[in-house]
């Protein structure tokens, strides 16, 4: 009889030793619930990686603030400046191209800037008629002007006629000024006053070498208007033009490259091509890269190389040999 209640003594001990050891471990994972739960709670958490752009540089221009971005060379041996033209829907440090040859092209002796420019929204679509075209509706389309208006202040009531304010009085007069005033757009910085700006900078920075604008899409335009503020070599290229038809650019060389979809033709480049072909442009030279993206997305290097290999030849070997 010991025996058998020394045995039940045993049992409920381990039991009792079990269930607190298990209690135990459930004790951590619970304040780790806890915490999750007071997260939840809270705003939703975002990881983001936050920080000043490299090489941010503030660029005063009439008076304003625009964003642009300046690097040194990093080779030790000076070659030029580059001045990077940001198209449509791009900024000062896109990801893609512009982040990859304004950082790529320091490693090879080029001193890189960019600055933002400003494009003019030119809506295509319009849903609804101005004023201005909408025409009066008329119940007899013979009356005249002066037949009219002899029915309209028939209509009226004694009351509104005489409710109804003289045409020399103007009461609103001081009203519609303010509102004109308020109704006026902030002045807008041009491009070419921050083209300008930015070859001044970098000439300022960096005196020696030559000097390469490079524009994507319609900032290859501004690029074709503003090379001559520059000093000394100047190179142009352009990356995904729009331009239809342009003349031979009086510059040491010019470079087209353009993203080449298997699928479709850029009739733009292809005549553009032909174009310089017949002007006999010899310092013209066109590129196609293979890509499935306009912005090159996953062949940056295959630009970055294009460009270097470009630079080197028409503005570094001969002074290598």
């Amino acid at each position: 009889m010991r025996k058998l209640l020394k045995l039940i003594a045993l049992l409920v001990m381990a039991s009792y030793l079990a269930f607190a050891y298990a209690a135990d471990e459930t004790e951590e994972p619970a304040k780790g619930n806890e915490k999750e739960t007071v997260t939840e709670e809270n705003s939703p958490i975002m990881l983001r990686e936050q920080g000043d752009v490299e090489g941010y540089v503030s660029l005063t221009v009439s008076e304003q603030p625009i964003d642009a971005t300046y690097m040194p060379e990093s080779l030790g041996k000076a070659a030029g400046k580059v001045l990077i033209l940001p198209g449509r829907g791009q900024d000062i440090d896109s990801d893609g191209v512009i982040h990859t040859l304004r950082i790529g092209l320091t490693k090879a002796g080029w001193s890189t800037m960019t600055v933002a420019m400003h494009y003019e929204l030119t809506p295509n679509i319009y849903l609804a008629p101005s004023d201005a075209d909408k025409k009066p509706e008329t119940d007899s389309p013979e009356t005249t002007p002066e037949q009219a208006d002899n029915d309209t202040t028939q209509q009226q009531s004694p009351e509104e006629t005489a409710a109804a304010p003289s045409d020399t009085e103007s009461p609103a007069a001081e009203g519609d000024d303010k509102k004109t005033e308020a109704k006026q757009a902030p002045y807008v910085v041009t491009n070419e006053a921050r083209i300008a700006a930015a070859i001044s900078y970098l000439a300022e920075k960096q005196q020696a070498g030559p000097t390469i604008l490079i524009g994507f899409g319609e900032a290859a335009e501004l690029v074709n208007d503003s090379f001559s503020m520059a000093n000394g070599e100047v190179g142009i290229i352009w990356i995904n033009a729009n331009m239809k038809q342009v003349e031979p650019q009086k510059v040491k060389a010019v470079l087209d490259l353009i993203s080449d979809f298997p699928s479709r033709q850029n009739t733009n480049a292809i005549q553009r091509r032909a174009d310089m072909i017949k002007a006999n442009a010899m310092n013209y030279e066109q590129r196609r890269i293979v890509t499935t993206s306009p912005n090159f997305y996953g062949v940056e290097t295959n630009v970055l190389g294009i460009v270097r290999g470009w630079l080197h030849k028409h503005f570094i070997a001969k002074d290598d040999a």
